[in-house]
């Protein structure tokens, strides 16, 4: 594990190059080794913010700003400086051998958030939300790594906890005055209490979401026949030529991915290779197939149809292979007609496929903008209802695993309270606290002692 006696260095600015770079350091020689790096033997460690020439090389001392925040008033509960600079890679390549030479450490993945953790600045669940921050691609994996840093599932599985902690210790209370004419607790009290604990530990769990189930980016499939305009679409989706474009059939093989930034949330855009009813060969037979994959594993399908042509029988066979995915209907290439002749098409590909099309045109970007605000409101739709998924308690899956565990527990102390073993059920209730004591770091014999002592008079 990490050796939190050591000060440590890294970049905290991010992988986004910027001109601008955030340098870290914490631990107990910071300041000492502020000094050095400054050669200002009068710097005093206090909170403030200062210029300050780094001393790099001989010959070269940049100016930078340094945020000090001395210990215990700083993320890590260390001593804690931040230097804040102008700098291409170059010179943090020589600042970082220089803060090596005098005494640093480079840091390890993760290791100022868990010094933060260590230090009692945060709880397991608040540290995790810190890594689910910085990896969130969209709006709502935001708003869930929000909420988890908030606080709201430790909130509630500390009530849960509290509640299982009362009834635990009124429960070995009640086994420590078994010999005497003394009810701590009665049978149905117990069952009742150990019910309402199940019931909020299931409320819990189905009432919430996995960071699993909304981290990865969603996967938007651009499918049809062959020469339908797909390469061109994602093209002009993307901004960037990444697909080949050509007049000559099946010129997509394989099935290519491309990020797409849409307003709200970030996305995977696959052009995928035309489907071919009958396979003219192997190739063509594997492309078919990467394909279906690609559209079984999508999150929404976007169907692409040539408005210009006037056989679409290849385009019902793709159609009628859909998976029950959210489809989005597109009309391509509709620069080549005109106004009434592209109008004359929808209705007819209305009647072919029974949905309403999109025109699309990549050439003068006709409804492109409208297309991207339809793959938003689906990923929307398909993303756990993410307008209530954001709203929802977010639990990692460690979390999960946790809840569902103590449930189990739950369930075998209610079945042991059934039967009068009250020792056997304690020791259940027990283990439940073991699971969701992985929320927060805490002694469970020592807190049931401390409850039992604070409600009762014992030995009086």
């Amino acid at each position: 594990m990490y050796n939190i006696n050591d000060t440590i260095v890294a970049v905290s600015s991010g992988a986004t190059y910027s001109a601008k770079r955030i340098i870290r350091i914490s631990g107990d020689k910071t300041f000492e080794i502020l000094k050095m790096l400054t050669e200002d033997k009068h710097l005093r460690k206090q909170r403030k913010i200062m210029p300050a020439p780094l001393k790099i090389a001989e010959d070269f001392a940049p100016e930078a700003k340094l945020y000090l925040f001395p210990s215990p008033h700083s993320y890590t509960g260390d001593d804690l400086v931040e230097i804040h600079f102008f700098a291409c890679d170059e010179t943090i390549e020589k600042l970082f051998s220089k803060l090596l030479s005098l005494g640093c450490r480079l840091a390890e993945p993760g290791e100022f958030t868990y010094r933060a953790y260590a230090a009692g600045k945060m709880d397991l669940s608040q540290a995790e939300a810190v890594a689910q921050i910085i990896s969130s691609s969209n709006q709502y994996q935001l708003s869930a790594a929000q909420r988890l840093f908030g606080g709201s599932v430790e909130k509630k599985v500390r009530q849960i906890r509290e509640e299982t902690l009362e009834l635990l210790s009124l429960i070995e209370a009640g086994l420590d005055f078994s010999t005497e004419d003394i009810e701590i607790i009665s049978s149905k009290k117990a069952v009742e209490t150990a019910e309402k604990i199940h019931s909020d530990l299931d409320e819990l769990l189905t009432g919430s979401i996995t960071f699993e189930q909304i981290i990865d980016a969603p996967s938007v499939i651009i499918t049809g026949s062959p020469n339908g305009g797909k390469s061109s679409l994602v093209n002009a989706l993307v901004g960037v030529k990444r697909s080949i474009v050509s007049e000559q059939n099946g010129t997509t093989r394989d099935v290519l991915g491309h990020w797409l930034k849409l307003s709200n949330c970030d996305c995977v855009l696959f052009d995928c290779a035309g489907l071919v009813i009958e396979p003219a060969d192997i190739i063509q037979t594997l492309a078919n197939t990467a394909t279906l994959k690609a559209i079984d594993d999508s999150t929404v399908i976007i169907f692409c149809a040539d408005i210009t042509k006037e056989d679409y029988l290849a385009d019902l066979e793709v159609f009628r292979r859909l998976s029950k995915k959210p489809v989005i209907y597109t009309a391509a290439k509709c620069d080549l007609l005109s106004a009434d002749d592209a109008t004359k098409k929808l209705k007819k590909l209305k009647q072919i496929f029974g949905r309403d099309f999109l025109t699309t045109s990549s050439k003068n970007m006709t409804g492109l903008e409208k297309l991207k605000e339809l793959i938003q409101q689906s990923i929307i739709r398909q993303t756990s209802d993410a307008t209530e998924a954001a709203e929802k308690t977010a639990l990692t899956e460690r979390h999960r695993q946790a809840v569902i565990e103590a449930i189990k527990n739950v369930q075998l102390a209610l079945a042991e309270l059934g039967q009068n073993n009250e020792e056997v059920a304690a020791m259940f209730l027990r283990s439940a606290l073991q699971n969701l004591s992985s929320f927060e770091a805490e002694h469970i014999d020592e807190t049931i002692l401390e409850m039992i002592f604070s409600r009762f008079c014992i030995g009086k």
